[in-house]
């Protein structure tokens, strides 16, 4: 499936700019056949003209009579209109044969994202799964010590846990593309929300570090749930782009009159031309073919789109020496 996209997409945009370019070159061939056909005939009615004209009145001057000169008014007027229409016509054909390949790329970005998601998605669901039944055929079929059960448990209960989140933000994107969300907005302590979703990442498979500053006691009118879609999407992102053993620092604070959220990283960092991109739904760096990172492509567009839904604004720069800092504003006056 793959390979075969990889060679038909080219070949795809080879045939519509042959299309287009046959199709201008017709427009402009048949344009200057008009505009040729216009001067021959203007030429063969004015010889034409001339001769009846000298018969009638001997040596006067065809060129200095009325008729001649509506003759030539003619001709300007038509030559003028083959011009202009003629152009216009070239200039619409030229953005609609844009405007086209822009749709045609934009269908296949997005055939693209979605051939991505469906193996993303695929993967997602099958690794915990597997792990899981792996783990239940192991305590079902082996008499393992206390401890071994307690820690296959453990674990079982993670890729659940890993599995339910999944669940929550595939239905969670398609509440918001019906806009339909469902928030109930509230006080909300964000300051809490924050400690306590950054603890369920402290202990995590890469031994990543987690550094806090949060502010105590930082309201906020925002739905609760919506607010911990934020913090886990982005501690997730992260954790998922950072090496082992690294570190990653979550702020939370007032500053003037807005509530600042940063979380930074020094992992791979994003790009400049795709530090946009990132946001878009089920967009990931890279193949999803040779991408090692785990993930959908849904965490990020959801983190944009619980912040524009109060208000805030969201932007993406380079950590130092390495690393990427996702830094979220709201205005610290409650949303109703």
């Amino acid at each position: 499936m793959s390979v075969l996209k990889k060679i038909t997409t080219p070949n795809l945009f080879s045939t519509f700019y042959i299309v287009s370019a046959y199709i201008l070159a017709f427009t402009l061939w048949w344009a200057y056949l008009l505009y040729d056909k216009n001067e021959t005939a203007f030429k063969e009615k004015i010889q034409l003209n001339e001769i009846y004209f000298h018969a009638a009145n001997n040596q006067a001057n065809y060129k200095l009579s009325n008729e001649y000169l509506a003759t030539e008014a003619k001709y300007h007027r038509q030559k003028f209109m083959i011009l202009t229409e003629g152009f216009a016509f070239m200039v619409l054909m030229a953005l609609g044969l844009f405007r086209v390949r822009k749709v045609f790329a934009q269908e296949i970005q997005l055939a693209e994202q979605q051939k991505n998601f469906t193996l993303s998605i695929t993967h997602e669901l099958k690794s915990p799964l597997s792990s899981i039944k792996l783990a239940l055929q192991t305590i079902q079929q082996r008499k393992l010590e206390p401890q071994q059960s307690e820690r296959l448990i453990s674990n079982s209960l993670g890729d659940v846990e890993r599995l339910n989140a999944l669940v929550d933000n595939i239905l969670f994107a398609a509440k918001i593309e019906q806009n339909a969300t469902g928030f109930i907005n509230s006080e909300t302590d964000i300051s809490e929300i924050t400690a306590n979703t950054v603890n369920r990442f402290l202990n995590n498979k890469k031994s990543i570090v987690i550094e806090t500053e949060i502010e105590p006691e930082v309201q906020m009118y925002i739905d609760a749930m919506a607010f911990v879609s934020i913090i886990t999407n982005l501690i997730e992102n992260a954790i998922k782009y950072s090496e082992e053993d690294s570190k990653v620092n979550v702020s939370l604070m007032h500053r003037d009159n807005f509530i600042v959220l940063t979380v930074a990283d020094t992992g791979i960092g994003i790009e400049d031309s795709l530090k946009e991109k990132v946001f878009e739904k089920f967009y990931r760096i890279g193949s999803e073919e040779t991408r090692a990172t785990k993930g959908t492509g849904l965490g990020l567009y959801l983190v944009n789109s619980v912040v524009q839904i109060y208000h805030g604004t969201i932007a993406v720069t380079d950590n130092e020496p390495r690393g990427t800092v996702f830094i979220i504003t709201f205005p610290s006056a409650a949303l109703s």
